[in-house]
């Protein structure tokens, strides 16, 4: 008898278009003899559809062509046996939806309401991995207050004002800024000169009133794959060639020469020594099912240090988690299976 699956992509997050482009691989590659698929669809506003499945594109402006507006969204989760969200970002990958999920009653892929929400905020993964002996850059934590104003939030939670002088002192520049809550590398700059700081410190907050801003290191930037519960397994090594002078959104989606490589071109042990990490990483926050752990390597001193943990990753066609799984022996179509058969564990 066939599950009834109900696949969800779109949402309100800055990468809605990247979660209706992974959609589109998905639905091309789930085996559909094995599940009666329901289709859903979020806008931008936060409206709920029922789509047409008989899309070769759900990137295209026209996504909406033939859309069912989706009244009850609770019952229909409740008559699902499972589902796949393919959200990222804010109300997708941050515990929200999950938590809906749960009410529900209604198993679903991916970590579950705790895990989200930690690993969607980098200042909190930050402080929680730092527990768990995990090597990070050294950050700060930038906080836009309620009335606007943006103040440095140390380790004590005490305020500090002169925001520009302690980024100086404590990180120096070049210096990374990213807002704490997205992905995609939306809301993440690079500021040379102190000059720039506060510039880039307000453009940020305008996608998430936590910053964080982080020392510059000349790196590799490597990711790996996490796929399992109680006994996870973790892939290879693979490795980000950006074209430009770091992985932007533009060269993530957009630009062709930006190229992966599996295995990543770095020795060995320092591949088992990011394997490792990473299975350390998914346990520390309590993963379920799957992630993609992402880590810079210092050019200089081969030093490793945790970039994120992306609790949805991508599922586009050019997307390193499924061509890291894809790699390890576990085709698109058979991880979609893997990681649904997942979902009910509880």
């Amino acid at each position: 008898m066939k599950q009834k699956l109900m696949v969800v992509c779109g949402g309100q997050s800055s990468e809605h278009i990247v979660s209706r482009m992974s959609c589109t691989s998905v639905m091309n590659n789930l085996n559909k003899e094995n599940y009666d698929v329901t289709l859903v669809g979020i806008d931008q506003d936060g409206s709920w559809y029922i789509l047409d499945q008989n899309q070769e594109d759900l990137a295209k402006d026209t996504w909406l062509e033939n859309a069912k507006a989706l009244q009850d969204v609770f019952g229909l989760l409740k008559q699902q046996d499972v589902v796949l969200p393919i959200l990222h970002g804010a109300f997708g990958e941050d515990g929200t939806i999950q938590g809906l999920f749960e009410l529900a009653g209604v198993p679903y892929v991916g970590c579950r309401v705790l895990a989200s929400a930690v690993s969607m905020d980098k200042i909190y993964t930050k402080k929680i991995l730092e527990t768990a002996g995990i090597p990070q850059v050294k950050s700060l934590y930038v906080k836009k207050r309620y009335d606007g104003k943006l103040v440095v939030v140390n380790k004590q939670f005490d305020e500090i004002e002169d925001i520009e002088k302690t980024v100086e002192e404590e990180l120096g520049f070049p210096c990374f800024i990213k807002a704490s809550r997205s992905g995609s590398s939306v809301g993440c700059y690079r500021c040379d000169h102190k000059e720039d700081l506060m510039t880039k410190l307000i453009e940020a907050s305008k996608y998430d009133r936590h910053i964080v801003v982080e020392e510059c290191v000349d790196c590799i930037e490597l990711e790996t794959a996490v796929l399992g519960n109680d006994d996870p397994v973790v892939s290879r090594v693979g490795q980000i060639m950006p074209h430009g002078e770091f992985y932007t959104f533009e060269s993530k989606y957009e630009d062709e020469e930006s190229k992966t490589c599996i295995p990543a071109l770095v020795d060995q042990e320092i591949q088992d020594k990011i394997r490792e990490y990473a299975l350390r990483v998914f346990k520390a926050v309590d993963g379920h099912g799957l992630s993609r752990v992402d880590f810079f390597l210092d050019k200089k001193t081969n030093q490793i240090y945790l970039n994120e943990i992306n609790t949805l990753p991508g599922f586009t066609k050019i997307s390193m988690y499924p061509q890291l799984m894809n790699d390890f022996g576990i085709s698109y179509s058979e991880l979609l299976d893997r990681v649904i058969q997942l979902a009910f564990d509880k």
